[in-house]
């Protein structure tokens, strides 16, 4: 084909794609032209509520928009933190602050002021429990969401700029111990590879909670990050497990619903063994502890002790045996039998209870039957009460004894 042709014929199929190309903007155009422009949402009380809004002095407003509401209360944590703060401050604070509703609709009210820290609080509209639709801070529970607010100001459990972070990631693994499913939460710390092997900490919630709990409200990340940067604590893998196997746990059926083998059995048959092959870990003894609060505490004491040869730290927060858990028949007996026959000692067991907390007593006594075993736990007590911000200060106390001597050991 003479060269003159195949240029006509380029200029051929440039000019129709050109006319094919407007002819369908001409068309799109037309099909805008008939569209209705869109509209920004007109701004209204439901829309606009600032809640919750944290004074620089502690005082935390909550508001929430109810129309059609007849009584609301705010339910709010916090008073529990601060100095002198009673059992009758706190059981009023949880049984619910009456708000005040405005001619636009919106209730409000103003508590505190609060001390530095992370809270939960739910509002009670007309007795229906409800989270802020308004903040999209939030833990999850066993069964139900709680809205968070945090009056800055306690660095050791802050996300600061100045450290680097690590990476929290919600784990789903098949249980073969439950036949299902399940959910946890792993910490890895910054700068993990992989390639360097680290000891791990396997954490407990309490009862009604799950494995969010830790990651959210308990701020585990921010206080290992800040540690490890701050070269107070070993750079560790930290394990958050969901405690219940159901959501069908009940406190009011009483002491035996907090023992759950099918917990235990998941943990040391599925989750151990889950951690070391797909994660970096230096799989012993010397290398791993087990800590946890409230039920989480039960649950600490019944693996540790039944299984002395996984772990060489134990931490208990706000937790010990029930009396009928410490009698002859009990399972404490059993579970330190176990760590008797195994003789070889703890390198820490550290226990530690608020003063005002609903479990000191029960921490205090099962302390005594530990020494009666040849066990000899590090025992402290705190002020306040049965709370994250008690369980915090433990977990970042705690954290700073994990693993030291081996850290010295490994650098040699």
């Amino acid at each position: 084909m003479p060269m003159n042709t195949r240029t006509q014929l380029r200029r051929l199929r440039v000019t129709m794609f050109g006319l094919i190309f407007i002819g369908a903007l001409r068309i799109t155009g037309a099909v805008w032209a008939q569209a209705p422009a869109p509209t920004m949402e007109a701004p209204s009380p439901a829309n606009s509520v600032h809640s919750p809004e944290v004074q620089a002095d502690g005082h935390v407003t909550f508001r929430i928009y109810a129309p059609d509401a007849t009584t609301v209360l705010i339910q709010a944590e916090g008073t529990e933190a601060n100095p002198g703060a009673t059992q009758a401050d706190v059981s009023k604070a949880m049984k619910g602050t009456p708000m005040v509703k405005g001619d636009d609709g919106v209730w409000s009210a103003t508590a505190g002021p609060f001390q530095p820290g992370v809270y939960g609080y739910n509002f009670l509209v007309d007795g229906v429990p409800t989270t802020d639709p308004r903040n999209p801070f939030a833990t999850e529970a066993l069964t139900r969401v709680q809205s968070l607010y945090e009056v800055p100001g306690a660095r050791f459990m802050e996300y600061r700029m100045d450290v680097p972070h690590g990476a929290i990631a919600a784990v789903w693994y098949p249980s073969s111990v439950t036949g299902s499913l399940r959910r946890m939460h792993v910490y890895t710390p910054p700068g993990y590879t992989g390639k360097q092997k680290l000891p791990v900490l396997y954490l407990f919630h309490g009862a009604g909670g799950s494995d969010d709990d830790w990651a959210t409200k308990g701020r585990a990340g921010a206080i290992l990050d800040n540690l490890i940067a701050e070269k107070k604590a070993v750079p560790m893998i930290v394990v958050m497990t969901a405690g219940h196997v159901s959501r069908d746990f009940q406190m009011s059926r009483g002491p035996a619903a907090l023992l759950n083998d099918s917990f235990a059995d998941d943990v040391v048959k599925v989750v151990i063994p889950y951690v070391d092959q797909h994660y970096a870990t230096l799989a012993d003894r010397e290398h791993r502890a087990i800590a946890g609060f409230s039920m989480g505490g039960f649950q600490t004491m019944t693996i540790a002790f039944d299984h002395p040869e996984l772990f060489d730290y134990v931490g208990i927060f706000s937790s010990g045996w029930f009396p009928e858990w410490r009698n002859s028949n009990g399972p404490a007996l059993k579970e330190l039998g176990s760590y008797k026959a195994y003789g070889k000692p703890f390198k820490l067991v550290w226990v530690d209870a608020g003063k005002l907390d609903i479990a000191l007593a029960n921490s205090n006594a099962s302390v005594e039957l530990m020494r009666s075993y040849g066990i000899a736990p590090e025992v402290y007590e705190s002020e306040g009460f049965h709370f994250f911000n008690n369980w915090r200060d433990y977990l970042h106390t705690f954290a700073q004894r994990l693993f030291q001597e081996n850290a010295v050991a490994n650098a040699k």
